[in-house]
């Protein structure tokens, strides 16, 4: 008799497919002889299917079928309501992610829990999308043990440029395209112009403005043929897109462009080694710009970006890097734990990159109290650079634990807007902290766990 399968379902775009290409492999590796099955979209699978681990892949047309299947373990990453529902009726021990209960939505998982709670309220996070899949799974948040394909460029100086993005916000336009193609070429770089069928009205544009017709590729190659050229590349210079996430898989040296409503810490390049270029503004990472041209993308040059990516031509391990007026350059890497990193050049770490890291090392404390160091050295970086912001953290927690003791000793439900009305040093956790009580159905366990991890934050400042 075969063993129940693995199921996975993933709904949602190319780069969030690929991004779960690591727990896959993880869960083959862990749970031999399972067959594992994944739920996904067919305009990404099917190209897909040649560069994916070994699975058996569904269309979302075939949800209702798989809920009434027995599993070794169920795995939701969609938003989607019919992955929700799906994992509400299918049999299995073990489930993880969103459902869709009688009583309204549950979702099964610390980690997904917190993933659920980024949503419109992302400010602060620091943990990699990929990372996130895997950390319900994992022996803590351990995973040093995942494998990376490290970038290693073709040699040469042949340049891609993935021109679209799934939005305009997300990607330079055509002007700027144009002219960072003249100046590759100048410096005797080869640009390759790259997209899929939606890009070709662009592609032609940025052809024509830069003079440059027999460099457009998009919407000439397959899928399956881009993983081909990718590794052909000494360097792949991209927004934030799905491309970017193959690229990254196939070990070709990325220089992303992160642009617009996109966080680098949640869905960069995931592989050591890889690099970003991003605004120094403090409004970076946001989950949806509410400005009409979001400001992040003026601060992108075309003489900066190639500046930066002729230096990285140049000696890709140790490049002699420009000076950066208004953006900041990332290299990305793992922590001790295996966690995602971004490493800037900066002698002095911004006040939100410290936010950032507290609030990750808090996180991880709050689930796993033997974490402590890691917590109280974070916090103590974040005294000595910024020693009001810690005190208004101190203070913020203080209030927020005597709010919930209040709440609970009356019995009372937050209102909808409470995790949105604390201030936004505090909304990573209290946005967590809502949804968590929420899925608790407000139940004395739920209120109990919660002051729990409140006591435990609290307990670091003293």
């Amino acid at each position: 008799m075969s063993a129940d399968p693995l199921l996975i379902l993933q709904l949602q775009r190319m780069g969030d497919l690929i991004l779960a290409f690591p727990l896959i492999e993880t869960l083959q590796r862990r749970m031999p002889g399972h067959p594992v099955w994944v739920a996904a979209e067919p305009q990404f699978f099917k190209e897909l299917m040649p560069l994916s681990p070994q699975v058996v892949f569904f269309p979302p047309s075939h949800c209702k079928v798989l809920a009434r299947g027995r599993y070794a373990l169920a795995v939701n990453l969609s938003s989607r309501p019919e992955a929700a529902q799906c994992l509400a009726r299918l049999e299995a021990p073990a489930k993880l992610g969103p459902a869709a209960l009688g009583d309204g939505l549950s979702i099964y998982g610390h980690w997904n829990l917190y993933r659920a709670a980024l949503t419109q309220n992302n400010r602060h996070n620091a943990f990699h999308w990929a990372d996130l899949y895997l950390m319900d799974i994992m022996e803590g948040a351990g995973l040093a043990a995942v494998g990376h394909s490290l970038p290693r460029g073709a040699g040469g100086r042949r340049v891609g440029l993935m021109l679209g993005a799934s939005e305009a916000a997300k990607r330079p336009d055509a002007d700027f395209w144009a002219r960072l193609a003249r100046r590759l070429v100048r410096a005797q770089a080869g640009p390759v112009f790259l997209g899929g069928k939606a890009e070709i009205p662009l592609g032609e544009e940025v052809a024509k403005k830069s003079g440059l017709p027999r460099a457009n590729l998009c919407g000439r190659l397959s899928l399956a043929e881009l993983a081909q050229l990718l590794p052909t590349l000494a360097l792949f210079i991209t927004p934030d897109t799905g491309p970017m996430h193959l690229a990254d898989r196939l070990g070709v040296p990325v220089l992303n462009l992160s642009m617009g409503p996109v966080h680098a810490r949640e869905t960069g390049p995931r592989s050591p080694g890889q690099w970003i270029l991003r605004a120094s503004l403090s409004c970076v990472g946001c989950w949806q710009c509410v400005r009409a041209t979001p400001r992040c993308k003026r601060a992108f040059t075309p003489k900066a970006v190639a500046e930066v990516a002729l230096s990285l031509l140049d000696n890709p391990q140790n490049p002699a890097l420009p000076p950066l007026n208004r953006l900041v350059l990332f290299r990305t890497g793992r922590d001790a734990q295996g966690l995602y990193r971004l490493e800037s050049r900066r002698d002095t770490p911004s006040c939100r990159a410290l936010l950032e890291d507290f609030w990750q090392a808090a996180f991880l404390h709050s689930y796993d109290p033997s974490l402590r160091a890691p917590a109280l050295t974070r916090l103590r970086a974040l005294r000595e650079t910024f020693p009001a912001l810690h005190q208004r953290l101190g203070s913020g927690l203080a209030r927020l634990t005597a709010h919930c003791s209040a709440r609970l000793r009356h019995a009372e439900r937050f209102q909808p807007d409470f995790w949105r009305s604390e201030t936004p040093l505090l909304r990573l956790f209290t946005g967590w902290l809502h949804m968590f009580l929420q899925n608790s159905r407000y139940s004395r366990d739920g209120w109990n766990t919660a002051l729990e991890r409140l006591t435990l934050l609290r307990g670091l400042f003293e």
